[in-house]
């Protein structure tokens, strides 16, 4: 189980670099793209699979709900922006709030 875990924390952690990757790809005029919205996606969804793999299995520790809980809140609010206002057209200022967001949420998981 724990190598399961494992892999699947590099797939999330490489679903937030895609994220991070659209949005510079597009820097100079922002809009939120495929890549960001799909990023979200994966990352929203493999965070709760982890989470329920660690609550679940005696080989990898508990999760702290706390940050779960704020990370999760924050992650459904950059997947929501990044959906709904995927088709609007460049400059979209939109992808500055949905990149600060999954800076915020990246840095919490390595700081808290």
């Amino acid at each position: 189980m724990q190598t399961l875990y494992d892999v699947l924390v590099w797939v999330h952690v490489a679903s937030w670099a895609v994220v991070l990757l659209g949005y510079l790809k597009d820097i100079r005029g922002p809009k939120v793209n495929l890549w960001m919205a799909h990023g979200l996606s994966a990352a929203l969804v493999l965070g709760l699979t982890l989470v329920a793999i660690a609550s679940m299995s005696d080989d990898v520790a508990d999760p702290n709900n706390a940050k779960v809980g704020v990370k999760l809140v924050i992650a459904f609010v950059a997947v929501g922006l990044a959906h709904s206002t995927r088709k609007r057209p460049a400059p979209n200022p939109i992808a500055h709030v949905v990149a600060a967001l999954v800076v915020v949420n990246v840095a919490l998981a390595y700081l808290w």
